[in-house]
């Protein structure tokens, strides 16, 4: 199918065949990561992206968490170019973009969904909130009925690229410096109720309309 869903999941998938496990640091996946943070900056009005790779270090000497700018791009190549998207190099962007929309109702190119509510599919991301920036404390995570509450906050998105009623593999970018293929166990109806798994606190998913 050449739908949005099918196309992100299979760049997704064409990423981790050339990464090959390879890291951020090495060439050429420094210059593909620069590729990443060239296509959200010009696509978010944010031309200073456009000067930062795999080896870009901030203030304190840590290299610069490419993860959402992996999904932008993705979302940029699957979409052919479309300006409806939220680009940043914050996954809450999106996320809180996509939970308004679905709360808005409508012909909507893109919705959340709270993870436990829908089977996974293909050409979803997945979201999981992390400890860090934007209500940090390991007892206060980010929930679905909280994040528009809170901006920005610290999280993560994979690619949903292969999904059974007991299986998901997903693909995301900046885990452990490369681009990277993780499994969730789901619960025998396609839904993701363990959230607890692979680093924890799941809690929204994003589906594509068209």
């Amino acid at each position: 199918m050449n739908t949005i869903a099918e196309r992100l999941a299979a760049w997704a998938e064409a990423e981790e065949a050339r990464f090959l496990g390879r890291l951020e640091d090495e060439e050429p996946c420094s210059r593909w990561i620069a590729d990443y943070w060239r296509i959200v900056g010009d696509a978010a009005g944010r031309p200073a992206y456009r000067h930062v790779d795999g080896r870009t270090t901030d203030a304190n000497g840590d290299r610069w968490a490419w993860s959402a700018a992996f999904i932008g791009a993705g979302v940029w190549q699957a979409t052919r170019g479309a300006p409806w998207f939220a680009y940043c190099e914050w996954h809450s962007t999106y996320v809180r973009d996509a939970i308004a929309r679905a709360e808005a109702g409508g012909n909507q190119p893109y919705y959340a969904i709270p993870i436990e509510a829908a089977a996974l599919q293909r050409g979803d991301i997945v979201v999981q909130w992390r400890v860090g920036i934007g209500d940090g404390a390991p007892d206060r995570p980010i929930t679905y009925a909280r994040a528009l509450a809170v901006d920005p906050f610290t999280s993560h998105g994979d690619i949903v690229v292969q999904a059974s009623l007991t299986r998901a593999e997903i693909i995301g970018g900046n885990l452990a410096d490369t681009v990277m293929r993780r499994t969730l166990t789901l619960d025998g109806r396609g839904r993701l109720r363990d959230t607890t798994q692979a680093r924890g606190q799941w809690f929204a998913l994003i589906r594509f309309a068209q």
